[in-house]
């Protein structure tokens, strides 16, 4: 049963990175209409009410996406926490890098890069 357990959670973890990578690129690509939005206005020589509406909604679109995002890590947090609850602790399903724990050991004066 174990074995099982942890072929199925590798199949889940495959799932979420591959939705965490989809949703940052469609962020990133989102990021840049926003900013080609204004530029494009400018360098076409427009009124500012030429394409407010839609500098507005891609503005909604960005943080639509954030907080899709957010959900997405609580999504990621507590598969981790039912990963435990199965006995799964050990085992690493994502990134190599994690974010950081809520204690963070300063380097002493002189040794920050």
């Amino acid at each position: 049963m174990p074995a099982k357990r942890l072929i199925i959670a590798r199949s889940v973890a495959e799932r979420l990175h591959a939705a965490e990578k989809a949703l940052d690129i469609a962020v990133a690509r989102i990021g840049e209409l926003n900013a080609a939005l204004p530029l494009a206005r400018l360098d076409a020589m427009l009124a500012a009410e030429i394409g407010q509406d839609a500098l507005e909604s891609s503005a909604a679109a960005i943080m639509l996406a954030a907080r899709t995002r957010e959900q997405l890590v609580m999504t990621h947090r507590r598969l981790k926490s039912a990963s435990d609850s199965i006995g799964l602790h050990e085992v690493g399903f994502g990134d190599a890098l994690k974010a950081p724990s809520a204690t963070v050991t300063p380097l002493p004066v002189g040794q920050a890069a």
